[in-house]
């Protein structure tokens, strides 16, 4: 019964104000790539023929301006491979998104120091774009015959709307976004002149489509995201963090494995990573065995685990999730020889 309620508590403490409002628009920012993004620009920056060069640095850094979780990345991601992105960009933009954004490297600078907040961000570059690499060999050929790319050439009608209409309409949801709770009259201004937008620029039935498109991305995410945070408030419970600093304080490889599968599978919202990890440096954990946790936390998490199968597949997600811990843990060995 206790462990029950340990999950339940996990979950209320999650569903706080704050956070449903910066899902919410998360959701509407992701109903908005999939119904109004033009898909020829996805295939241009993201699609399985790009420029390599461009759309792994693209994926790569596109997280920074974005200040989400990893399941709060999920929605985009899954828009964006609905839209026909290709698997190497598209699991780049998916562990990039919460690992580099501004206010998660912010925080571990202000709280870590220095050593950590420049090798997180170095490392999680890294690893994004080599996990990227290592999915689109492992998986290029497939993708090419998969029925959803054999369909994305057949390009749906772009909107006549000028670009620079869809342009300012996604920077003031994403100005809403970043603002979120913490900025109130900023978010009431940019939601002011989103309504104008909306009346000026778009007509009933483009609304009602935009409304579509996020409803149907909550319908399939939502549920596996409420499961995945219960469990893993049950976890919590069954896995005391003195535990980890006990088997975690020395810079070895069964350390850093050790601390990346727990990351993995462990859910941190944005930001707390940063003071959980804390806590372990305080309980004796090496600075190594911190950075995976810091580098396979905050990218995956066993609700991401359960939406990412959803969207890709089983095969695909084992050997992203494969990729994440044994990277994570060899990269965060390497730089614990080298700087810690």
């Amino acid at each position: 019964m206790e462990i029950l309620q340990a999950g339940w508590q996990f979950l209320l403490d999650y569903l706080t104000l704050p956070r449903i409002v910066t899902l919410t628009i998360v959701f509407f920012i992701s109903g908005a790539i999939a119904q109004f993004m033009s898909q020829g620009v996805v295939l241009k920056y993201f699609g399985p023929d790009a420029k390599k060069s461009t759309s792994f640095t693209m994926a790569s850094v596109s997280g920074v301006i974005l200040t989400v979780c990893s399941c709060s990345v999920l929605p985009m991601f899954a828009s964006i491979w609905k839209k026909g992105a290709g698997i190497g960009p598209a699991v780049t933009f998916l562990f990039a998104g919460p690992a580099i954004n501004v206010l998660a490297i912010t925080f571990t600078f202000s709280f870590l120091g220095m050593g950590l907040g420049i090798s997180r961000v170095v490392t999680a570059m890294i690893l994004a774009v080599l996990i990227g690499i290592l999915m689109h060999l492992l998986f290029h050929r497939e993708e090419k015959a998969d029925e959803k790319n054999s369909r994305i050439f057949d390009m749906q009608e772009e909107s006549e709307r000028p670009l620079w209409q869809n342009m300012l309409f996604f920077l003031t949801l994403l100005v809403m976004l970043l603002a979120g709770m913490n900025l109130p009259y900023v978010t009431a201004g940019a939601f002011l002149i989103l309504i104008v937008q909306l009346v000026l620029f778009f007509d009933r039935d483009e609304l009602w489509d935009w409304c579509l498109e996020t409803y149907d991305l909550v319908k399939k995410i939502v549920p596996l995201f409420i499961v995945g945070i219960f469990i893993a408030g049950v976890i919590t419970v069954l896995i005391p963090e003195t535990f980890m600093g006990q088997v975690a304080g020395e810079n070895t490889l069964s350390a850093t494995l050790l601390a990346s599968v727990f990351g993995a599978f462990m859910y941190f919202a944005t930001l707390t990573e940063v003071p959980i990890v804390q806590s372990f440096l305080d309980l004796g954990m090496a600075k190594g065995p911190a950075l995976a946790l810091l580098l396979a936390g905050p990218s995956m998490s066993l609700p991401n685990m359960l939406i990412v199968g959803k969207v890709m597949g089983v095969k695909k997600t084992l050997a992203y999730i494969s990729m994440v811990t044994a990277l994570s843990a060899v990269m965060a060995l390497i730089t614990g020889w080298l700087f810690f």
